[in-house]
């Protein structure tokens, strides 16, 4: 009998732990608008713009995980699903090659932030995009 109420006792406990988790999202949902002079950078539809979110490195980390934002030419906003943690970005923005080219010209060299951004929790985030 004792040992009955062992099992049972320490099932409980299992389940409860295992319906407990982490206590963590497993990812957010980051939107917001990429500015350029405090305004939305809007861009033509055959500009190509990639807004990389690139994971703080970790000791224990193999290397850094990026995840690409999907970017909305019209609108200048961007969204992006990712794990929670701390990230820096990086920018790519190739304007149209011109008349009689086709695909985007050279990219102007990447755009790194400089400062990190925890992102632990679903938000909104507006970047400015430096001058240039």
């Amino acid at each position: 009998m004792l040992v009955l109420r062992r099992a049972i006792c320490l099932g409980i406990v299992v389940s409860a732990l295992l319906t407990a988790g982490c206590g963590g999202p497993k990812s957010v949902k980051v939107s917001g608008k990429l500015l350029k002079n405090g305004q939305p950078m809007i861009v033509s539809t055959d500009t190509y713009v990639t807004l990389a979110f690139i994971s703080e490195k970790k000791p224990s980390d193999a290397q850094a995980t990026s995840f690409n934002a999907k970017f909305d030419q019209k609108s200048g906003t961007y969204t992006v699903e990712l794990p929670p943690g701390s990230y820096k970005t990086k920018l790519i923005i190739a304007p149209p090659q011109g008349p009689g080219k086709t695909g985007p010209a050279m990219p102007a060299r990447p755009i790194d932030s400089t400062q990190a951004y925890d992102l632990t929790r679903s938000r909104e985030l507006d970047i400015e995009v430096p001058a240039g």
